[in-house]
């Protein structure tokens, strides 16, 4: 992002010590359209940091074609030193290109209009899944190597997850929750669980024939252990 120019007069003076004047060149140097949009068809989020302000473009959501975000110029200014700052602006279009550095490649993009063509947005996803095969090959370059996952970056597995590229190095461990029942480990969202068998999604049991919709749901199951003075009644009773 290219910033105002200063300048420093030779023959210029100005106030005790003839300390020289600073003239800023604070003509345009770009298009000055109040807004820019910035358009995204990658799954992450991004947060870009700047004098001027955080700027958050938002992950492209599954079933949607792209996320947008506004850009609109914002203003800034140059420390001129003993206490002095010159204001500036910087249009919409500046700062979207300068957020844009690194970003090109997981398919972000500035628009030419108010709305990404269908174009724009084919050549995006192009360039995204391009970059990912690429980082999907060094992963398993890294990996040939020694079969370590640290060598292997997140870059490299969200590319391989992305893309759908099943890859050793790109395994996600599951998460996992405790039983309410029996406090043991489980898969999320499991309708039994299958260390106690207590039915733990109703609903989703009776989908898959495990128990009736209607039934009532099934308590863990605990084995049957008499305290010394019990076994005599027990006994009694099963006769």
């Amino acid at each position: 992002m290219e910033l105002p120019r200063t300048v420093e007069p030779s023959n210029a003076t100005c106030g005790p010590g003839n300390r020289r004047d600073i003239v800023a060149d604070s003509a345009a140097k770009a298009d000055t359209a109040a807004t820019v949009s910035i358009a995204s068809v990658s799954d992450q989020d991004w947060y870009v940091s700047r004098t001027h302000g955080v700027y958050h473009i938002p992950a492209c959501a599954k079933g949607q074609e792209y996320a947008l975000l506004l850009i609109t110029s914002r203003g800034d200014a140059i420390d001129l030193g003993d206490n002095r700052r010159f204001p500036f602006v910087i249009s919409a279009r500046e700062i979207a290109q300068d957020l844009l550095q690194d970003l090109h490649d997981h398919g972000v993009f500035v628009c030419a209009g108010a709305r990404p063509t269908g174009d724009e947005l084919a050549a995006a996803i192009a360039r995204r899944d391009a970059y990912y095969q690429r980082l999907i090959a060094e992963g398993d370059t890294l990996w040939a190597r020694g079969h370590s996952f640290r060598e292997i970056s997140d870059m490299h597995r969200r590319a391989a997850i992305a893309l759908g590229v099943e890859r050793e190095w790109a395994y996600v461990p599951m998460r996992t929750t405790e039983c309410p029942a029996c406090g043991e480990k489980i898969k999320s969202g499991v309708a039994v669980c299958k260390h106690c068998h207590a039915i733990l999604d109703p609903e989703k049991a009776a989908k898959h024939g495990l128990h009736h919709p209607s039934g009532p749901v099934i308590p863990p199951q605990k084995a049957d252990v008499a305290l010394p003075g019990e076994r005599d009644l027990l006994s009694v009773q099963s006769t």
